[in-house]
């Protein structure tokens, strides 16, 4: 009876203990469901599809749900389970992660919420279709060269997944490959939208356009960097399709954008977004960002995926869920009026399937071109197998997409196109616009300008054997006076310029004997750049004055002689030789020089004359042909245009004399030293005569070996 007595209260007293660990336990300690990793909303539909087939295939998937709102179930996931939802979801639905991921259970809620309850049907801005004049001019200089160049360098990265070195590297090549293309234009930046580590350690990138008129609003156009191979985190993903199509397609279209100097009215954003396919972290952040700021966004287009034709009947498929029904209207009337051949239908995606949801998600008009009919699309995602190979290796289909963008920027964001500053005008002393009479005399080192606007002037600036190389190189709009005088001692200047806008002097030690001075704005920052060719080395060698970098690249062949002209209408200067007197081979600076372009171009004893004859910003290759009279150029059709106006005496001497933007024909004629000038703007004739026999039209200088 005493042990009995004994052991009784010690029982009591450890079922107290245990019973109190369990009372802990149970109501104070969080469950594993209300702390989890990541929380993440999904259609509950395919989330029991996803769970009943991987228990089908002796896995596994325990997830606790913890809400259901319209259809969509609130769950609690590890990382391990998620990649697993993640990978399932690409099985049975051929789709993205179908999921959206979030930081708490509240703010899944609230994403289902809005989602749910965002006006989708209402038609935020006033939608109008009247750009055409220049938005007509943008969509022919897209190229599917650069389309695939661009897949094919994002594909060449052992993956992009978001949490992996490689998406970080891939991250960064974005935002350098868009910041060269933005290089002289003070009004786009480039930057990164960095995540917390817990969300992405992969950042989005963003490139902006600021808006001319209305900067308040905001057009933003994005797609996904990252790919994912569900067999794996390190697994190759080169992601060609998914996404890194869309990334490209916009890329094609800011290069346009750039080449043609349109400036939008509105504020344009493009974006790569990070971590998409791991339930749209990237774009949810910056979405959520700019409602919290209360960022005006007028529209946003999503292009994730668009170089896999797999709808035979149709180009492009809008999706028409959990976007906006005005703007999907807006953008099927955009493809009816600029890409009248192609065909569009409308297709449904479901919960959570890419970025747009993001916008949506907050109330901002959002809209989806998809590649093809969901079902229909690329099936090779998410694995290794997702290469350019599955498009033929060709990016045609991609291509529709850049022009698609083009005209939503054109058309919501408007704007205009305009006359690039990287050919100002020749030979303009006093900054009016025009073209002056002026000519350099070699006998005693004078220059003589005849001014449009502020009259004569006369100053002294070199001697008989100097090269005259009249340019503006501070970028304040007037001509500067300069001469290159070619030695080989390093401590000689071999340029001498002398400002026109406060006659100050500078000099510069670059090139040698022998060297070819190719002055021009190479880096487009509105200043010439100090340049010469190296015929002994067929180099190039080019100061950039935007940042004191020197450029050097090897490009021509013993006889040939460099040309200066903006082939490409980019806002820099090209690298062009003339060869055999008719052979034009270019490397143009939009295509970082990377493939050489050839027209043959002429006769034999033509003299090379580009300069812009039509007014569009870009140079046309052009001669005058001394035996007839008569100027020929080559528009950017590949037609032909000519004037006959000169005789075989003359001296060819182009500019702009009446300020149009264009360039007119006119000659210096040596025997009588007068100007002959066949203005654009009226047909109208000026008759001048300035200069002797022995003096250098200045106007002529621009062309190296003239």
């Amino acid at each position: 009876m005493r042990q009995i007595k004994i052991l009784l209260p010690l029982i009591f007293v450890c079922a107290v203990l245990l019973f109190s660990l369990f009372f802990q336990n149970v109501f104070t300690r969080p469950t594993k469901a209300e702390n989890p990793e990541f929380w993440i909303s999904v259609d509950s539909g395919e989330l029991k599809q996803v769970v009943d087939f991987a228990a089908r295939n002796g896995d596994q998937i325990k997830l606790e749900t913890v809400a259901v709102k319209n259809g969509i179930s609130i769950v609690g996931a590890s990382d391990s389970q998620m990649q697993k939802v993640s990978s399932y979801m690409h099985r049975l639905r051929n789709k993205c992660s179908g999921f959206i991921a979030h930081q708490s259970k509240e703010e899944a809620l609230e994403t289902v919420d809005r989602l749910f309850n965002a006006n989708t049907r209402e038609s935020l801005v006033n939608y109008t279709i009247d750009n055409q004049s220049n938005v007509n001019q943008m969509l022919p200089a897209v190229l599917e060269t650069n389309v695939r160049q661009t897949i094919t360098d994002l594909s060449a990265f052992p993956n992009r997944r978001y949490n992996q070195p490689s998406g970080t590297t891939s991250a960064e090549f974005i935002k350098n490959e868009w910041t060269a293309l933005a290089l002289g234009r003070s009004d786009i930046s480039v930057e990164y939208f960095t995540h917390p580590s817990t969300v992405s350690p992969q950042p989005s990138v963003i490139l902006t356009v600021q808006g001319t008129n209305a900067p308040e609003e905001v057009v933003v156009l994005g797609a996904h960097q990252d790919s994912i191979n569900t067999s794996g985190q390190t697994q190759p993903a080169p992601g060609a399709d998914d996404d890194a199509s869309g990334v490209a397609s916009l890329t094609e279209a800011i290069r346009v954008l750039i080449e043609k100097n349109f400036h939008p009215q509105k504020t344009v954003k493009f974006m790569a977004y990070a971590a998409e396919e791991v339930g749209l972290r990237g774009s949810k952040e910056i979405a959520l960002d700019y409602r919290t700021r209360n960022v005006n966004v007028v529209g946003v287009l999503q292009l994730d995926m668009t170089n896999f034709k797999g709808s035979t009947q149709f180009d492009f498929a809008l999706v028409s869920d959990f976007t906006n029904a005005a703007q999907n209207t807006f953008v099927a009337d955009l493809i009816g009026e600029y890409l009248p051949n192609l065909t569009v239908t409308t297709t449904l995606c479901n919960y959570g399937c890419s970025d747009h949801a993001s916008w949506t998600a907050q109330n901002y008009p959002s809209s989806f071109p998809f590649e093809a009919t969901f079902g229909q699309h690329n099936h090779s995602i998410h694995s290794a197998n997702d290469t350019l190979s599955q498009s033929g290796n060709s990016a045609d289909h991609a291509l529709k997409f850049s022009k698609l963008a083009l005209a939503f920027v054109g058309e919501l964001a408007k704007g205009s196109i305009e006359q690039n500053n990287s050919n100002p005008v020749r030979a303009d002393f006093d900054g009016d616009g025009k073209t002056d009479i002026s000519v350099f005399r070699p006998e005693t080192g004078v220059w003589y300008l005849n001014q449009s606007s502020n009259g004569f002037l006369a100053i002294t600036w070199g001697i008989s054997t100097d090269k005259p190389i009249p340019a503006d190189y501070d970028g304040d709009g007037t001509t500067d006076i300069a001469i290159f005088r070619g030695n080989s001692d390093p401590n000689l200047p071999d340029i001498y310029i002398l400002r026109t806008g406060d006659f100050t002097f500078s000099g510069a030690s670059w090139g040698v004997d022998g060297d070819i001075p190719t002055i021009a704005d190479y880096d487009g920052d509105g200043k010439a750049d100090i340049s010469i060719y190296r015929p002994a080395a067929n180099t190039w060698y080019i100061l950039n004055s935007s940042d004191g970098s020197v450029f050097t690249h090897t490009f021509g062949e013993t006889g040939d002689r460099p040309i200066v002209g903006d082939f490409d209408g980019d806002g820099k200067a090209d690298l062009n030789l003339l060869r055999n007197e008719n052979q034009w081979l270019t490397l143009k600076s939009s295509d970082n020089y990377s493939t050489v372009e050839e027209k043959v171009f002429g006769l034999s004893g033509d003299v090379p004359v580009p300069a812009d004859f039509d007014g569009d910003g870009i140079d046309n290759i052009a001669v005058f042909r001394p035996q007839n009279g008569t100027w020929y150029y080559l528009r950017t059709d590949d037609n032909i245009s000519f004037v006959q106006f000169g005789s075989d005496q003359d001296v060819p001497v182009t500019g702009d004399y009446d300020g149009d933007g264009i360039s007119d024909y006119a000659v210096f004629r040596p025997s009588n030293g007068v100007w002959y000038i066949l203005r654009s703007s009226n047909a109208s004739f000026q008759i001048e005569g300035f200069g002797l026999e022995t003096d250098k039209p200045l106007p002529f200088a621009y062309q190296p070996g003239s």
